[in-house]
C-alpha cells in the first residue's frame, strides 16, 4: 500500500463507483469565490456567529463528487470524518481549505478544481470536483477515554485476560497473522489516564513487526482487519510487567489502535 492511499485511510476516505443519475451540479451565477478561485454556496447557513475549527484535529461530513458523475468519494454524507487539519491538508489542500473556513454548523457545496486537490486520492480523475460539506468542529483524540480505569461490562474478554471493544469496523477483509508487519495509529493511557505514547500525536502512522511487539498488541491485532477501530484493556502481564522497557508504564494499559493495513 502507498504512503498516499495509508493517509486516505486514515482520513475515512471511501471510494466508490458514482450512480449514473448523480452528476454534480454545475457552479451557479451567484456562487462566492474565494481568493484561491475555489467557489461555494451555502445550503445550510450556521449559527450567527458561529467560528471556523482551528487546524488541529476535526471532524466534518462530505459528500464528494467528480463533476464527470464516474467518481464518488465519501458516498454517506452521514459518516463523521474525523483527522488531523495536517494530514488532510496534505492528502487534500483544497479540501482541508474549504474545512478551514466554512463555519462550523455549516454546510456548503464547494466547487474545486483538481489542481487544488492535488496530490490527491488513488485515481482522481482532473476534472471539477463538487464537495457538500458541513464542518463539525474540532476534537481530542489524545483525551483519556471515560472508561480507562478498567474495561465495561459489555467489553469482550479472551483466555488471556486481554479486554476490547469495537469503536469502529471498517470495509477491509483479512486478519494480520504472527508474522505480520501492521501499520496502525495509536494512542496508549495508563488507568489514572495519562497519556504515555501516541502515534496521532506526532501525526505519523506507525508500521511494526507484529511478533516483535507486547504480547497484549499481538492477540488483539490479530482479531482486527483493516479500517478497524479497537479499544483495549491489556493487563500488566500481556504489556510491560514481565518484560520491562526504559520508562514503559507497568500495571493495566489502555489502547486505542486504528488498523490501516498489513503485509
Amino acid at each position: 500500500m502507498t504512503a498516499m492511499l495509508r493517509v486516505l485511510l486514515l482520513i475515512g476516505v471511501l471510494l466508490m463507483p458514482e450512480v449514473a443519475d448523480a452528476k454534480a451540479p454545475p457552479v451557479p451565477s451567484d456562487a462566492v469565490e474565494t481568493a484561491t478561485g475555489m467557489r461555494y454556496v451555502v445550503l445550510k447557513p450556521g449559527k450567527a456567529g458561529a467560528s471556523t475549527v482551528s487546524p488541529t484535529f476535526i471532524e466534518y461530513r462530505a459528500l464528494v463528487r467528480s463533476a464527470d458523475g464516474q467518481t464518488q468519494m465519501g458516498s454517506d454524507p452521514e459518516a463523521v470524518q474525523s483527522t488531523s487539519f495536517r494530514g488532510l491538508a496534505r492528502s487534500l489542500p483544497g479540501l482541508a481549505r474549504a474545512v478551514l473556513t466554512t463555519p462550523i454548523g455549516e454546510t456548503r457545496r464547494w466547487w474545486i478544481e483538481p489542481d487544488q486537490l492535488k496530490p490527491g486520492y488513488p485515481g482522481m480523475p482532473l476534472n471539477t470536483h463538487v464537495i457538500d460539506l458541513t464542518v463539525i468542529g474540532n476534537y481530542d483524540p489524545l483525551k483519556a477515554p471515560v472508561d480507562v480505569a478498567a474495561p465495561p461490562a459489555d467489553a469482550q474478554r479472551t483466555a488471556s485476560g486481554l479486554a476490547y471493544t469495537v469503536l469502529k469496523k471498517g470495509t477491509g477483509s483479512g486478519r494480520p497473522k504472527p508474522d505480520s508487519t501492521i501499520q496502525i495509529h495509536y494512542s496508549g493511557w495508563t488507568t489514572d489516564g495519562r497519556l504515555f505514547d501516541s502515534s496521532v500525536q506526532r501525526d505519523e502512522i506507525a508500521v511494526f513487526d507484529l511478533q516483535q511487539l507486547i504480547p497484549g498488541w499481538q492477540e488483539g491485532l490479530q482479531l482486527m482487519s483493516p479500517g478497524d477501530t479497537y479499544r483495549f484493556w491489556i493487563p500488566g502481564p500481556l504489556a510491560y510487567d514481565s518484560n520491562p522497557r526504559p520508562g514503559a508504564p507497568r500495571g493495566m494499559l489502555v489502547f486505542d489502535i486504528t488498523l490501516f493495513d498489513f503485509e
